[in-house]
């Protein structure tokens, strides 16, 4: 959970939450797909690393449009491999695949806060929907759960009960690091696309 806002002495006026799941995304469970909204203390949800987790807590905030350099980043439908129009808050950290990843820092699994993907397949930032939910979902320990088809958002475990705990399987990336990994990934991407584009030109040479 992240919050910018009165607590901080650089800041004024009400606290912002950057960080959580808006309420209409949906999520996967062993009975289907249920807005993350519904979800409840004792829901079971489908995780990457773990199946069907029960949820621990689950808290609802109002989410209020903030600073810009908050406002939630809007992905298109298919862009992750979503099948819907999807939103994300810009410090929410979601999980991506990719061999750049291992080259460049050991691990094909890479786990990035939201905003590091602007500008990356049509991801952009927009305004935030004027009230709109946000779920904080807690699990016993850190989990991966699917959201909208294939997306895998990160949810916190309770730190506070050791024995129950585990550090989470999948360390997440500084700003800077998910930054460099998504231009590296739209570098290679336009490459690919330019020596698609370049097989039907005379001459070409692969």
């Amino acid at each position: 959970m992240v919050w910018l806002g009165s607590q901080h002495a650089e800041q004024t006026g009400p606290s912002v939450v950057a960080e959580g799941i808006l309420a209409a995304t949906r999520i996967a469970t062993p009975q289907g797909w249920v807005p993350a909204g519904d979800l409840v203390p004792g829901a079971r949800v489908m995780t990457f690393d773990a199946g069907p987790q029960p949820v621990l807590r689950a808290q609802r905030l109002a989410l209020s449009e903030g600073p810009a350099a908050l406002w939630p980043v809007l992905v298109p439908p298919w862009a992750l491999d979503n099948r819907d129009e999807l939103t994300l808050l810009p410090e929410q950290k979601l999980l991506i695949e990719a061999d750049l990843a291992e080259v460049l820092f050991g691990d094909p699994f890479a786990l990035l806060p939201a905003q590091a993907l602007q500008g990356w397949r049509g991801i952009t930032r927009c305004r935030p929907a004027a009230g709109s939910g946000v779920m904080q979902l807690q699990f016993a320990s850190p989990q991966i759960v699917y959201a909208s088809r294939a997306v895998l958002l990160s949810c916190p475990g309770d730190t506070m009960e050791a024995t129950d705990w585990h550090a989470p399987v999948h360390t997440p990336y500084t700003l800077a690091q998910a930054r460099h990994l998504v231009a590296c990934l739209m570098a290679e991407e336009a490459g690919a696309a330019l020596r698609a584009a370049g097989q039907h030109l005379p001459g070409f040479i692969p």
